[in-house]
């Protein structure tokens, strides 16, 4: 099994992934094959309901259910495993009845399996079905290879971390500059070996009265000096980190250590050290310390997004799941009001589901360059008063639509979601009685639209909005209980970029906020 696409690298978001596939579809019965390039086996690392006990079970190209999709590329859904000819006979084939298998893509190739299992008799997975876990296939499949780019930059910081130990030790086996510094009144005569060379100088040069100190750098000439003078005092070793100007100019690093040595009487006789190039050693300090922030940075990064993922698709997954038990067992006896009320939630809550999917699966694909607008001639005042009614009637919240008839050439469907997200964004952020507007109009002095989402909110700070468009962000007063995952801004931002156009926010005439996206007309493409 290859280290950089271990389950455990990815967090635990592949244990999750499975349980959500598994609840979305209503079945336990869940696992995760992956494919070990070594062995040219493919085995299952994650297993749940039925399936928990075949952890390590090992399986060649063909063979079974996932050999099977690992050898097409494509999902593959059997109606009943136990009558099925190409079953693996280490399975007990009554455990499972309808069983399903996605593949896990990176790069176009196959590197694992996603599978369900129904153990009942009679139910099969439909094209719905399939779709559903063919998205949580995409979403595996990215975890998989962040968790690959997070282990290679992990051990990217470890092979660092590596060369700094070679590079300490090979300094301390090759020639250093040895110096004897005799010890006089007023000043001083250094004798040096020809490595002074790596100062820019010569021996000679070395050897004038006072040269070195007239190489200190002026920041640290103070410390230095009285060091020298304490370790004088006290007859301990000298030993200091310290700037020193290199012949050209160029400032360097330099770790000098030397005892001051006495005659029989105590008297002073000379100095003697060695001196360090440490100016190489500083700089990747520096370098491992700031790739040590930008990974921690990355980890809180992922650890924030996990949670804001895990919460957001959990919601709407209980709520989904609550509903169908009870119209499964209950709808006959229920009003048609309170029928007709199940349904509208349970839409509602698949369609927030689906969106928080289309987010993260559009976020790569942007992230990756493989997204190009489709446009075509739209009426833009049409196209956002349609949303506008559309989130009104979901969230029970009614923005007023201001616009302008503007009809120009772009992709509705991206439009469509830089919309939604800036209608989400409001309801975030904003008390559910707060006016928000939906504003179309003509930009001043140019072709195009200008789409703006309007609140009389608190409005986002002067220092917050350039940072609210990037990924995982969010502001200040963003719920507790409601954190969302810091994306839906970033995708309005990338849609309008998409477009040739741009995305900002600025304080709305009256207070409050105002997210404004200008998109400039194109000719329709043939």
């Amino acid at each position: 099994m290859d280290p950089e696409l271990d389950p455990l690298a990815a967090g635990g978001l592949l244990e999750r992934i499975v349980a959500w596939a598994g609840q979305a579809v209503g079945t336990p019965n869940g696992y995760i094959c992956l494919i070990e390039p070594d062995s040219g086996e493919m085995v299952l690392r994650l297993g749940t309901g039925a399936y928990s006990g075949l952890v390590g079970l090992r399986m060649l190209k063909g063979e079974g259910l996932s050999g099977r999709v690992w050898e097409t590329g494509q999902p593959l859904a059997i109606p009943d495993y136990s009558r099925w000819e190409g079953r693996v006979p280490q399975i007990a084939a009554e455990n499972f009845r309808a069983v399903l298998g996605v593949p896990l893509i990176i790069g176009g190739n196959v590197i694992g399996v996603i599978g369900l299992a129904f153990s009942e008799p009679g139910r099969e997975f439909s094209n719905d079905e399939v779709d559903q876990v063919s998205r949580f296939a995409e979403v595996a499949s990215i975890a998989l290879d962040n968790a690959r780019l997070y282990a290679a930059a992990q051990q990217e910081l470890v092979e660092r971390q590596k060369a700094e130990r070679r590079f300490r030790s090979l300094v301390e086996v090759l020639p250093v500059m040895v110096y004897s510094e005799e010890f006089e009144v007023g000043g001083s005569r250094m004798w040096v070996n020809p490595q002074v060379s790596m100062f820019g100088t010569t021996p000679e040069d070395a050897a004038t009265k006072n040269f070195w100190k007239t190489r200190l750098h002026p920041e640290d000439r103070e410390r230095v000096l009285a060091e020298e003078a304490r370790c004088e005092r006290t007859g301990e070793p000298f030993r200091m980190e310290y700037r020193t100007i290199h012949a050209d100019g160029h400032v360097m690093w330099i770790r000098d250590e030397c005892v001051l040595v006495r005659d029989d009487d105590g008297k002073p006789l000379y100095w003697q050290g060695v001196v360090v190039d440490l100016t190489d050693v500083r700089r990747a300090l520096e370098l491992e310390r700031e790739a040590t922030r930008r990974l921690r940075a990355l980890d809180e990064m992922k650890n924030t997004f996990l949670d804001a993922v895990s919460h957001e698709l959990r919601t709407p997954l209980a709520a989904i799941v609550g509903i169908g038990l009870t119209l499964e067992h209950k709808a006959d006896i229920l009003a048609d009001a309170d029928r007709s009320d199940l349904y509208t939630r349970l839409v509602a809550n698949a369609r927030k589901l689906d969106r928080l999917l289309n987010d993260l699966l559009d976020l790569d694909r942007l992230t990756h360059g493989i997204v190009a607008p489709k446009r075509r001639p739209t009426d833009v005042a049409a196209l956002a008063a349609r949303i506008a009614d559309d989130w009104g009637l979901l969230n029970g919240r009614r923005p007023q639509v201001v616009a302008q008839p503007v009809t120009i050439s772009l992709d509705p469907g991206k439009v469509e979601r830089i919309i939604e997200n800036l209608l989400a964004n409001a309801a975030r952020h904003t008390p559910r009685d707060t006016p928000v507007w939906v504003r179309v109009e003509h930009p001043p002095g140019g072709d195009g639209v200008l789409l703006a989402v309007e609140d009389a909110g608190a409005g986002v700070p002067a220092e917050l909005r350039d940072s609210v468009f990037e990924p995982f962000r969010q502001g200040p007063d963003t719920p507790t209980h409601a954190p969302g995952v810091g994306i839906g801004l970033t995708l309005v931002a990338r849609f309008a970029e998409l477009h040739g156009g741009r995305a900002w926010v600025e304080e709305r005439a009256g207070g409050g906020s105002s997210f404004r996206v200008l998109i400039p007309d194109a000719p329709q493409e043939g």
